[in-house]
């Protein structure tokens, strides 16, 4: 997608020096992103083959994605036992980005009521909002599929989700936005080519990937805008409970009844997924494109850059 020139700059000052942000008008990168939708946008009951088989062999997310991966639990299972690992998790990773996009969508809903209505910038936030619904439903669909059922959050979760939907508080939502889609977004990019996964995720993590690029431009264009006019405190509070809530996020996206499906004590299995090199090596590495825009913009400034580094998010 062609870059928006920027119409102006501003300095973040950050304890390691002043970082230079170039701003981009609101309604131009709307423009951009608006035009961007009318054509490459997807019907995923049109554009997934629902009906494809499924082969019992073959497995639904990369095996390096797998949380148990090069761990001696791994090694402990048999080739059917990993196929299912892989399918629990990748359903167990939809019914994480079901709820997150519930609390994005809630968001621009209230970011959309701080803007004038007829600006290109809202129009643009409201075809997100009608993608995520379609995403919703996408992830839902392929969890049936797959003969599962979606996880509903944690009390934990659940707690976060009303909290944050009652605040709106920018700097934490789309900074929050852009966690959470770099994310999925880098499992997802390692899926969708693999001619070794199953064909139905495939086409769903390739529709996801292609719309939620568009998704990413609009959070890091806003958030870059947000920082430049919020004071160093301001910004350095945000960003430490982001880097909180993005290591409760990553302890969470796997639910234990997958490590049960497989004959696996929970407990056990989230402690070695925990302490694989390999595990947090995959995460640090999920989160690479992310953490160096957070870096950009002075979000690994201040204490946020110690709590990323001590989760194993960021090396």
């Amino acid at each position: 997608m062609p870059t928006t020139a920027p119409e102006r700059t501003a300095v973040v000052r950050c304890r390691d020096g002043d970082h230079t942000l170039a701003l981009t008008d609101r309604d131009a990168v709307a423009r951009r992103l608006l035009d961007a939708s009318r054509k490459h946008s997807f019907d995923p009951d049109v554009d997934v083959d629902w009906d494809v088989p499924q082969d019992p062999d073959v497995y639904y997310l990369p095996p390096v994605l797998v949380s148990l991966y090069e761990t001696p639990l791994w090694d402990g299972l048999t080739h059917r036992q990993r196929v299912e690992l892989s399918k629990r998790e990748m359903a167990s990773i939809a019914s994480f980005g079901i709820w997150a996009e519930f609390m994005l969508m809630q968001a621009l809903v209230q970011h959309c009521h701080r803007h004038r209505y007829d600006s290109e910038h809202v129009a643009y936030a409201l075809t997100e909002i009608a993608d995520e619904c379609r995403h919703s439903i996408m992830f839902g669909r392929m969890v049936r599929t797959f003969g599962l059922r979606t996880h509903r959050p944690n009390a934990l979760q659940y707690s976060a989700g009303v909290v944050s939907g009652a605040v709106y508080d920018p700097l934490v939502k789309f900074a929050g936005t852009l966690v959470v889609e770099e994310f999925t977004d880098a499992f997802q990019r390692l899926s969708f080519p693999d001619e070794e996964i199953q064909p139905l995720v495939r086409q769903v993590t390739r529709i996801h990937v292609i719309e939620e690029a568009r998704h990413i431009r609009y959070a890091r264009e806003e958030l870059k805008r947000l920082v430049a006019a919020a004071s160093a405190p301001r910004r350095r509070l945000a960003a430490a409970g982001l880097a909180y809530a993005t290591r409760l996020i990553t302890s969470q996206v796997v639910h234990p009844s997958c490590y049960t499906a497989v004959g696996l004590d929970p407990r056990a299995a989230r402690r070695a997924a925990a302490a694989s090199p390999h595990r947090r090596a995959t995460l640090a590495w999920s989160f690479r494109k992310c953490t160096a825009f957070l870096d950009e913009v002075g979000y690994l400034d201040g204490p946020a850059r110690r709590i990323w580094v001590n989760g194993g998010l960021l090396e």
